[in-house]
């Protein structure tokens, strides 16, 4: 982590302290001196109680003075350590108290025009509350009033930081995050392939906690690659038919059908075998075709009593559920190939499955559809959790969970990896966004947004002369 450079301090000359010092310690104004008068003094014997009384009062006065250097030394101490973790709100809180979130729309002062960059309306990515920042972040230094709104330009590593003094109005972006050359990269790859236009074009608002981490602290920042997550899922075997899968509303219903048709064409349907097959295969692959015309017809007949409601009638949850069991009671058939364990032959197999049931070795559709499901229900679910069934929110949530850890952000620390103009005695870590398909952004080739800044210009708040680097 960041740390101020460390040099022998001199050590301390013995001084006296005198009446006007301890004064200004004590916010008292020092005794002063009365005129020359002609008069001759002669000593006074003081009132009974008053040596003690006096005494009692620099005794008080140098246990103040302890104090105050005891409370420095420790505010140092903690100055050093302190690093902040934006840490994901899972579930979700009252909106009210929401002063942190990552995407979105910024809450601008009214009148405040979109900012832009190189005459163009710039990407929102964060805002973040200056009053809940810990005192010791940044070694004290920086605003801990108001809020800093972080803009990037559209496809460049050039930002805006604003410090707004008042947060009143949610300003939409004016732009979707539309530029093939921006920062658009959510969960599952869907910035790339057939399944690109039915991806929610926005940074979904996500409300965070600011973490402190000090030494010995729990850090809520987990180590780990991403993709594992989404891997362990794709792995195993699971069934779309299960309520927590079910479309929630007319835009994931009717995405749900646009991709099952695109991939009915993947059905075996033919029966023409390869030369030289046995008649063994022959057989299975007639079969297998059969099964599979069947499920294309059956499969159709869904597809288009789907298309024909969304204009007539109002989402409900039983009507997803009537056509989550149709398409359950479809099977459709492929021919696997696996080695035999005792004969090490390879032996030739027909899995027979329900058209909403995934396995890796059968992956026809129904992986495809939950990652556009996923990738809307997180929109959804940031905009009204409830928008959710009690069983989609108990399967997404700990999954949303898993990857925030992996792909938290963080301010105040030194940076996760490696950038190139980065002196921890000269910078401070303003913000760090690692790519997150979770937040759908992406950042080089899945790497680390780290935006530092001078120390002595975060002292004084300006914040004109930031560094924007990719972690390598």
């Amino acid at each position: 982590m960041p740390k101020l450079s460390r040099k022998a301090k001199p050590e301390a000359e013995v001084v006296e302290i005198s009446a006007s010092r301890l004064a200004r310690v004590s916010g008292k104004a020092p005794l002063q001196p009365q005129a020359e008068t002609d008069y001759d003094y002669r000593q006074v014997p003081a009132p009974d109680g008053e040596a003690a009384a006096v005494d009692a009062t620099l005794e008080a006065l140098a246990s103040e003075v302890e104090d105050e250097a005891h409370r420095i030394a420790s505010a140092e101490i903690e100055t050093e350590a302190v690093t902040l973790r934006l840490v994901p709100q899972i579930p979700l809180r009252d909106a009210i108290s929401t002063n942190s979130w990552l995407g979105g729309c910024p809450r601008l002062p009214v009148g405040t025009e979109w900012p832009q960059i190189d005459g163009e309306p710039a990407d929102f990515l964060a805002q973040i509350d200056c009053a809940s920042l810990p005192p010791a972040l940044w070694n004290g230094l920086g605003p801990r009033d108001g809020a800093l709104a972080f803009f990037i330009h559209r496809r460049g590593y050039h930002m805006q930081v604003l410090h707004l003094r008042d947060t009143d109005v949610a300003v939409s972006p004016p732009l979707a995050l539309d530029d093939q050359g921006g920062w658009f990269g959510p969960h599952g790859g869907l910035r790339f392939g057939d399944l690109e236009p039915f991806a929610v074009r926005a940074f979904p608002e996500w409300p965070v906690d600011l973490v402190a981490v000090g030494p010995g602290d729990a850090d809520p920042r987990v180590e780990g690659d991403p993709n594992d997550i989404g891997a362990m899922l794709y792995s195993r075997s699971y069934d779309i038919a299960d309520p927590a899968l079910h479309p929630f509303d007319w835009g994931s219903m009717t995405a749900m059908i646009a991709i099952l048709e695109m991939r009915l064409d993947r059905l075996t349907t033919d029966a023409t075998p390869a030369p030289g097959a046995s008649a063994e295969d022959i057989v299975a692959l007639e079969q297998c075709a059969a099964i599979n015309r069947e499920a294309r017809i059956r499969a159709d007949e869904i597809v288009a009593i789907v298309h024909e409601s969304p204009a007539k009638e109002a989402f409900s949850a039983s009507d997803a559920t009537a056509v989550m069991s149709a398409l359950h009671a479809i099977h459709w058939a492929k021919a696997v190939h696996r080695i035999d364990p005792e004969t090490g032959a390879e032996v030739r197999d027909t899995l027979t499955l329900p058209l909403t049931t995934h396995r890796a070795d059968a992956n026809l559709w129904v992986h495809d559809y939950q990652t556009i499901l996923f990738d809307r229900a997180k929109h959804a679910w940031c905009a009204d959790p409830d928008s959710l069934s009690v069983p989609m929110r108990a399967f997404y949530e700990p999954y949303w969970r898993d990857l925030a850890a992996c792909e938290m952000a963080a301010i105040g620390h030194e940076p996760f990896r490696h950038v190139h103009d980065y002196d921890e005695d000269r910078d401070a870590v303003l913000l760090e966004l690692p790519t997150s398909g979770l937040m759908s952004r992406m950042f080089g080739d899945c790497d680390n947004l780290v935006v530092t800044i001078d120390k002595a210009d975060l002292a004084i708040g300006d914040f004109s002369r930031l560094r924007v680097q990719v972690s390598n």
